[in-house]
């Protein structure tokens, strides 16, 4: 685990957790933790001017990135560099499998009280650790969060960072930076 959580972080956590649990979900994802953080006063602050629409923009790309099973925009053009026609793919899976097919994320709802980390939930709160060790604090904050979720690949990292949020911006407005200087 990445040590001790100051209060903000316990809070993006426990809302998550909530998240996760009113809509039945097996798994805390990644995607219960971005909401949670969205909604945070603390991280916030470091998602500039997503709200409103920007925010479902971002919502569609997290979802239209988990159709195609999640991977990186670079993951996309390298296989369209070797000439594979990843939405053709995608519809024949999903024409033999149904709609989603590739999304990890649909997992079925279980029943009882416990819920566990999706890999990439545990992945996040790993780094979101690490970004906390390697800037020398000693509590795990929401902010840390943020950052555990921005510099791993993946479909949030993608859809934030064509909105000039990224790992070094949110560290430049951490250090009391502009935050798109760093962008």
């Amino acid at each position: 685990m990445p040590g001790k959580f100051t209060p903000s972080a316990t809070a993006v956590i426990v809302d998550a957790v909530h998240r996760a649990r009113a809509e039945e979900a097996k798994q805390l994802s990644e995607e219960h933790i971005f909401a949670a953080l969205l909604a945070n006063p603390d991280s916030r602050s470091l998602l500039g001017q997503l709200d409103g629409p920007a925010a479902e923009a971002v919502w569609a790309e997290i979802r239209a990135a988990r159709r195609l099973g999640g991977i990186t925009a670079s993951e996309r053009a390298a296989l369209a560099g070797l000439g594979i026609d990843l939405d053709e793919v995608v519809a024949r899976v999903e024409a033999q499998l149904g709609a989603g097919a590739l999304d990890s994320t649909r997992a079925p709802a279980r029943r009882g009280w416990r819920l566990s980390l999706s890999p990439g939930a545990k992945a996040a709160l790993n780094a979101a650790g690490q970004q906390k060790t390697a800037r020398g604090d000693r509590g795990l904050s929401a902010q840390h969060l943020l950052l555990g979720v921005l510099v791993r690949p993946g479909p949030f990292a993608d859809a934030l960072r064509t909105r000039s949020i990224t790992a070094a911006s949110v560290r430049q407005a951490m250090d009391g930076g502009d935050p798109q200087a760093a962008a």
